[in-house]
């Protein structure tokens, strides 16, 4: 099943596209060469995994494919890596680095054009890296380390939720549903983060549907968080 990069939308503000990981290593990698071998070596091995995870996808990644790829030998490779693994959870690292640094702020945008700005990030910046997120997934079951990092990352994204919401006078720290209120923002970016992981799993839809629209996903998003989150009921039990 392909996904449908090509959505259509109208708004204001032009829609963030997302990064590819593969295309930002590789033009770090690239920009390290007078750098000292250590530093360059270690980002050509991550460029290179970036890139051959989109391609082959985690379950047929190896380390004599990532050596040979980078025209490298295993002890080199094992220099700065333990493991296929090890590796991986680095570019993750680096993903979700680039994810905070990237994300879409200001711009003086309304309620919704906001809500749809970050969902559009939010959903082209998966289309983009869709097996480093099923690999993702994978770790998250195998290694309690990446469950933590990630449970870490959207915890401070529910805390920038919450303070918007202070900002726009739908909750205060004093009210008595101020806890709902938290827990909800974390149930909403757990139903999104659910929702890409579907989309960009290859046997999660239904091919006979035709390719993946993202715009769809986009609009369910918007009214996810919109109705959850930012209609003054949604703030209340």
């Amino acid at each position: 099943m392909q996904i449908n990069h090509t959505v259509s939308l109208q708004e204001k503000v032009p829609p963030p596209e997302g990064f590819s990981v593969a295309e930002i290593l590789e033009e770090r990698a690239h920009a390290m060469q007078s750098r000292r071998k250590r530093v360059r070596t270690r980002a050509a091995l991550l460029a290179v995994a970036a890139r051959e995870i989109e391609i082959v996808g985690y379950d047929s990644l190896t380390v004599d494919h990532l050596v040979s790829s980078a025209g490298m030998v295993r002890g080199t490779f094992y220099l700065y890596f333990h493991s296929r693994s090890d590796i991986i959870k680095a570019v993750l690292r680096k993903y979700w680095a680039l994810m905070r640094i990237h994300r879409p702020r200001g711009g003086g945008l309304g309620l919704r054009e906001s809500i749809h700005r970050a969902n559009t990030y939010s959903v082209m910046l998966a289309a983009r890296n869709p097996r480093l997120l099923e690999a993702r997934e994978i770790l998250l079951r195998e290694d309690a380390n990446v469950a933590s990092r990630m449970a870490s990352v959207n915890r401070i994204w529910s805390e920038r939720i919450v303070r918007d919401l202070e900002r726009r006078g739908l909750t205060t720290s004093e009210d008595a549903d101020h806890a709902f209120v938290r827990l909800k923002a974390r149930a909403v970016i757990n139903m999104s983060d659910t929702l890409l992981s579907d989309v960009n799993r290859l046997s999660g839809w239904d091919e006979s549907d035709g390719p993946i629209d993202l715009h769809l996903v986009i609009r369910v998003m918007d009214d996810l968080w919109h109705r959850s989150l930012y209609l003054p009921e949604a703030c209340q039990t």
